[in-house]
């Protein structure tokens, strides 16, 4: 049986797998055999990345859309899974070993459009993201949230005016797209569809719009559904929605879509799994670890570790 090692870096989390060391989602770069990149979003990119990268093929697509160039990558490794994580394109989770560790990268719950959930996985360790951790977290039925906005944009249009959709460039906003297709005129950002080209070469069905913008100023003074990012500000709208998971704490015109699991999601996901060790990261790991333990999981939170980068701990 092949030994595996955990140690905690400032720059995330290491494992030691059959002599190879794996860096997983660095923040910077770090002396590592492999570097796993769980998905294309930039806050997981390194601009200069020294190791080889174990990834998807369509997250080394989007980074390089995105001007990060991975000059070395593999999609796969010897005793090591790569799953769909259901966060964006080309999310994965990595499985190491003989079902040893998992670490979920960021990961949903829940079917959205094209996307589809992460299937828990009978694991010793679990390294889980916890961006929604805390409780309070909670996320209403996608279909509500579709529901609701389909009838603001119907009084919209009703009004004879348009409304602006936002999300973030990459993931969000195709999800966006795809989901509200069906009113017309359908009008997206031109960042948005650099991004919505990549979908469409690995077989996602994102609409192709009937107008491509580079500000809000060329939009029509007619009823439209305009496909924006979320730092854009768009006037003369009848609404303005950003979807988020973060809506609770946004004052008007936000709605809960998350590609995050909810606080009661993770919860779930843990339970499933059923793990020996959870180490919780990002977002409030401190809270659902301390959750964990209380409901008897032997749990720790990154924040809390001594990040001693030559300490590895076995499991």
């Amino acid at each position: 049986m092949i030994n595996n090692k955990i140690a905690f870096s400032r720059s995330g989390i290491l494992v030691k797998h059959s002599e190879k060391v794996i860096a997983l989602d660095p923040e910077e770069n770090v002396k590592a055999d492999i570097t796993f990149v769980s998905h294309a979003h930039m806050d997981h990119l390194l601009k200069r990345e020294k190791n080889t990268v174990l990834a998807s093929r369509e997250t080394v697509d989007l980074a390089v859309e995105r001007g990060v160039k991975i000059p070395r990558f593999i999609e796969q490794y010897e005793d090591i899974k790569l799953v769909d994580s259901g966060h964006i394109l080309g999310s994965r989770a990595i499985v190491i070993g003989k079902n040893e560790i998992m670490y979920t990268g960021d990961f949903s719950q829940r079917d959205r459009g094209f996307l589809k959930k992460l299937e828990p996985f009978n694991v010793k360790v679990l390294i889980v993201e916890s961006t929604y951790g805390k409780k309070g977290y909670s996320f209403p039925p996608t279909a509500s949230v579709i529901e609701s906005v389909m009838k603001m944009i119907s009084e919209a249009y009703d009004a004879g005016m348009g409304v602006s959709l936002h999300g973030y460039t990459l993931g969000k906003a195709q999800l966006i797209e795809y989901l509200f297709q069906t009113w017309r005129p359908l009008i997206v950002h031109k960042n948005i569809e650099k991004m919505n080209s990549v979908y469409r070469k690995f077989g996602i069905k994102i609409p192709v719009p009937d107008k491509i913008v580079e500000r809000s100023s060329e939009l029509p003074e007619t009823p439209f559904v305009y496909v924006a990012p979320t730092y854009e500000d768009v006037e003369n709208v009848y609404y303005s929605i950003r979807f988020t998971g973060w809506a609770r704490v946004i004052s008007r015109y936000a709605v809960p879509l998350s590609d995050h699991a909810d606080h009661d999601e993770l919860l779930n996901f843990i339970k499933k799994v059923n793990p020996e060790t959870v180490i919780t990261v990002h977002g409030f790991d401190r809270e659902l670890a301390k959750e964990l333990r209380s409901l008897g999981f032997r749990a720790f939170a990154f924040s809390d570790q001594q990040l001693d980068l030559d300490s590895f701990i076995y499991v």
